[in-house]
């Protein structure tokens, strides 16, 4: 009987776990989301400083009564024993006895402990159980049917829906408050910078007003000015005038100085009269020479080449424009055209590429002589007249 009751017990702790288990998967009807509801109630009704004792409470009972049931299970019945007749043992000495009697009474002691422990384990056991089964009663008073079940896990998903939109609506409350907090800073700011505009738009008025009364002073002042400049222009047409009248007369005495109007500037004559004294120039290029043979025009052009060449050397120095070689491959980019003259096919822009047929000559430096007071600058070469 003792064992039946034990396999009982046993059998119903396997099961009392598997229930636990199987509540916790989700594939097995009931689920813990359906058993919530009711272990939200059984919370409700103890305290909650007692949901850890009580637990605990509940998990040492089912040990308890899983251990009993296998130490009754697998309890051996008790085999007589065949006592013997000891043989007689000599005593050496009494101190041996006296260590003995102390471990045989502190061997009592733990043996005593022991049960007193047994026995309170066993009353725990016992108000487990009675609070088990109270607990078993509460369950099932406070059981709800399916329907009841679908209706409250509506209004948890409406609360849940509601404490979610009230979450949103303080968030949204709050970033409200932030922004108006920003915008009364804005105004603030803003308020503070208009003061300032008004301070800088009333000292712009009167800087303003100021400068009216200058800009009239100024304008009175550009006045009597104006009626000074226009007396004062007058003046000045009238001296232009005066000094125009006098340029004339000038040049006109110039001009008669000069010979008229239409006189030969003086570096022409120097000129002339240099090649005509140094070269006799003139005499050449005045005279028919079509009578005479070449080698009498080139005997006679021999004194008059070497004069004129004495002339460029050392009055009129030349130097070529160019000083690359007659014949000769030159490239230029740009050109002065006063300078160069292109001829053939010549391009829109540089650079230029060509055969240079004359290098040219540029004036370096003149040395005229100097004119003698006086003189009126007409007359290149004296006519020479020989008095016998």
């Amino acid at each position: 009987m003792k064992k039946a009751t034990a396999f009982i017990m046993l059998v119903l702790s396997i099961a009392a776990a598997s229930g636990v288990y199987l509540v916790y998967r989700e594939d097995f009807s009931p689920t813990m989301a359906e058993v919530e509801p009711a272990l939200t109630i059984c919370k409700s009704l103890i305290a909650e400083q007692w949901h850890t004792p009580l637990l605990a409470a509940i998990s040492l009972f089912w040990l308890l009564t899983v251990l009993l049931s296998l130490t009754v299970l697998f309890e051996r019945k008790k085999v007589p024993e065949i006592t013997a007749e000891k043989p007689p043992v000599a005593i050496e000495q009494s101190s041996q006895n006296d260590e003995t009697n102390k471990q045989l009474e502190l061997l009592r002691q733990q043996l005593t402990d022991a049960e007193k422990a047994m026995s309170e384990t066993r009353d725990r056991a016992g108000q487990l159980l009675s609070q088990n089964e109270d607990l078993k009663a509460q369950l099932e008073k406070f059981s709800v049917s399916s329907s009841e079940k679908d209706e409250l896990s509506k209004l948890g998903a409406e609360i849940e829906s509601l404490q979610s939109t009230a979450k949103s609506r303080a968030e949204a409350a709050e970033k409200a408050e932030k922004e108006l907090a920003n915008l009364k800073s804005e105004q603030q700011k803003n308020s503070e910078k208009l003061a300032a505009a008004r301070n800088k738009l009333e000292k712009a008025e009167n800087e303003s007003k100021a400068a009216k009364k200058e800009a009239e002073k100024t304008a009175s002042q550009l006045k009597s000015a104006q009626s000074d400049v226009s007396s004062k222009t007058e003046e000045i047409a009238s001296l232009r005038q005066q000094l125009e009248e006098v340029n004339e007369q000038l040049k006109s005495a110039q001009a008669d100085a000069r010979g008229g109007k239409n006189a030969i500037p003086p570096a022409a004559y120097q000129i002339l009269y240099l090649f005509q004294k140094e070269g006799r120039l003139i005499d050449l290029l005045k005279e028919d020479v079509s009578d005479y043979d070449d080698e009498t025009l080139g005997g006679a052009i021999r004194p008059i080449h070497e004069g004129c060449r004495k002339l460029l050397e050392d009055r009129l120095i030349l130097e070529p424009v160019l000083n690359e070689e007659e014949g000769s491959e030159v490239t230029l980019d740009e050109i002065d055209p006063e300078a160069i003259k292109l001829s053939g096919s010549v391009p829109a822009s540089g650079p230029y590429t060509g055969e240079l047929i004359h290098r040219g000559w540029r004036l370096k430096e003149c040395n005229l002589p100097e004119l003698v007071s006086g003189w009126k600058g007409n007359v290149i070469a004296p006519a020479e007249i020989e008095i016998s």
